[in-house]
């Protein structure tokens, strides 16, 4: 059962609560905060947006309670890249890095993720099928990586090796998604 607050507060005892207006999924990376921009196909950061209107919750163990909240829209600078010190950041990544944040995905969302995973594939494949979606975050945190790396270490010793490793990485993953026969 869902309840409100007096402050506005929603919450429920139980991720199922949500359901069928959500699907409840796990969220262990900020990127899954993300989708791609338009029909493109390139995994980098200016491709990247947050999903606007994004609910998640944030489970309380302390009283065994899910707390509904929409999420801010947050630049991939700021979410994934960001050092500093803002309170609201530092939050969302401590509730994924301890497992306690669920995105609440509304249908139409879980169909665009699901069409962008195809639209990948078939992109990198040249033939239909869908891209795992943890090996899609996976894929989208090594190119960013890479990309950050190729934009801020130009110069430093081993770069060119450090590249060609990145690089390799990305393809062994690439290769993870071709179907077994």
């Amino acid at each position: 059962m869902i309840h409100t607050e007096q402050d506005d507060m929603i919450w429920a005892d139980a991720l199922d609560d949500f359901k069928p207006d959500y699907t409840p999924i796990p969220c262990w990376s900020v990127l899954q905060l993300f989708e791609l921009r338009g029909r493109t196909t390139t995994l980098i950061k200016d491709n990247l947006i947050y999903f606007l209107y994004t609910y998640y919750c944030v489970y309380d163990a302390n009283v065994k309670r899910y707390y509904k909240r929409l999420g801010r829209a947050y630049t991939i600078d700021e979410l994934y890249f960001y050092k500093g010190e803002d309170e609201a950041i530092s939050n969302i990544r401590h509730f994924v890095e301890d497992k306690t944040l669920t995105i609440l995905m509304s249908q139409k969302r879980v169909d665009s993720v699901s069409e962008t995973l195809r639209r990948l594939y078939k992109a990198y494949f040249s033939t239909d099928g869908k891209l795992d979606y943890r090996l899609y975050i996976k894929l989208l945190d090594l190119s960013l990586k890479l990309e950050d790396f190729k934009d801020n270490q130009k110069g430093v010793q081993g770069y060119k090796t450090a590249i060609n490793s990145m690089e390799g990485q990305v393809a062994k993953l690439w290769q993870k998604a071709i179907p077994k026969i």
